[in-house]
């Protein structure tokens, strides 16, 4: 194979990475690039669940290992979560544009998720922590009746030319959009379409400091709850 023909190594997109993203942000362009180099990827509750979910993807056959060496190589230079979806861009050969589609949740699972949480969620924080029932967290994690999507639910496009499904691209905007739930856990929901409050339910009357500690959340996460 001819040198020019020569795949490049992952590091060598890093550089190229970099350079694209200062020259556009340069250029005035407003992107929000994300790393990952840790080796355990996510340090909180949900994002963890959200790349041991990919792990297991992986087991079952997915090529998702590619797009984590693209992400701890810098080459994820813009991705953003909203309802229903994620895109971003993301450098291969090229700078690629992604975008994945989540369809909500149906009324029926969703109904059986607020059951499953009736009463047993004191506040957005203990939801945001993680800090659960043990049953309850198995079922809001398995993708079949909780919150985390399943590989059928994926609708994934890409500019680039490979056409497997997901390709290194869009499987580095799955690991980066763990990687953003797990410095802002309520991302997960905003992409499931979920409000806290669907699970959490009213608040009492009469609520301990403990329970509406915002200051220990934003310690935590860095977000402010009273924005969620």
């Amino acid at each position: 194979m001819e040198d020019d023909e020569r795949r490049p190594t992952y590091a060598e997109l890093g550089k190229r990475a970099a350079h694209l993203l200062a020259d556009m942000q340069t250029g005035g362009e407003i992107l929000h690039p994300v790393v990952n180099t840790t080796r355990k990827l996510a340090s909180h509750f949900w994002g963890s669940a959200w790349m041991k979910h990919l792990a297991r993807c992986e087991e079952s056959g997915l090529a998702l290992a590619p797009g984590r060496s693209l992400l701890r190589h810098g080459c994820v230079l813009d991705l953003e979560l909203a309802p229903g979806t994620v895109h971003g861009k993301v450098m291969g050969e090229r700078l690629y544009d992604i975008r994945i589609d989540l369809p909500p949740l149906d009324e029926e699972r969703m109904d059986a998720i607020r059951h499953a949480c009736a009463g047993k969620i004191d506040s957005h924080i203990s939801l945001l922590e993680g800090k659960l029932d043990d049953a309850l967290l198995r079922q809001l994690c398995d993708p079949d009746t909780g919150l985390l999507p399943a590989p059928e639910e994926w609708r994934m496009s890409c500019t680039c030319p490979d056409w497997s499904e997901p390709c290194p691209h869009a499987a580095a905007a799955f690991y980066a959009a763990g990687t953003l739930i797990d410095g802002d856990p309520s991302l997960l929901f905003l992409l499931r379409s979920v409000t806290l409050d669907d699970l959490v339910g009213k608040a009492p009357e009469i609520a301990s400091a403990e329970d509406f500690d915002t200051d220990s959340l934003s310690r935590t996460f860095g977000i402010d709850l009273d924005q969620l």
